[in-house]
């Protein structure tokens, strides 16, 4: 036997008178545990004062005190003001942001994919350009942004520009 035994003795008893059984598994754990036996007595003793006091009679009209003290319970809560309320807030906002949200975050994506594209383009570019650049004249490199300008020109090739300014 263990303290929750004689705990769950303990509580029975303040419910009601306890069985037999339940009489000799208390009796086995005070033999057991002599030290209890005080305080066994003394709850003993206590509850049995307790049974003896009148019951305490309820008021007629205790529903109505009871839902009245819950209104002005609920009533208060009204006024007070409240806090931030994040499960409130999160899904009163959210279904209204998603939208939005969703294309922003496309729009960024698209963005710096195409940032990406652009300096890929770039690099690619330069690759082609350094063994081009060596061989040129410095008066050619001064127009370079006129050449850079043409590239954009999708029937002329760098080959024939090249060929266009020698």
């Amino acid at each position: 036997m263990n303290d929750e035994l004689y705990t769950e003795l303990l509580q029975t008893s303040w419910r009601r008178k306890l069985s037999a059984e339940e009489e000799a598994q208390l009796r086995a754990w005070l033999a057991a545990h002599p030290e209890g036996q005080a305080d066994w007595e003394e709850e003993a003793l206590l509850t049995q004062q307790l049974e003896r006091l009148p019951k305490a009679p309820l008021a007629s009209n205790f529903t109505a005190q009871v839902m009245q003290k819950l209104d002005l319970e609920l009533a208060r809560e009204d006024r007070e003001p409240r806090g931030w309320n994040m499960p409130q807030w999160w899904r009163r906002i959210v279904p209204r942001l998603a939208p939005a949200l969703l294309l922003a975050v496309l729009a960024a994506t698209g963005v710096v994919q195409y940032q990406k594209y652009q300096h890929t383009q770039m690099v690619d570019s330069v690759r082609r350009l350094t063994p081009v650049a060596s061989v040129l004249q410095p008066e050619v490199m001064q127009d370079f942004d006129a050449i850079q300008q043409l590239r954009y020109v999708p029937s002329v090739s760098d080959e024939e520009l090249l060929a266009a300014l020698q």
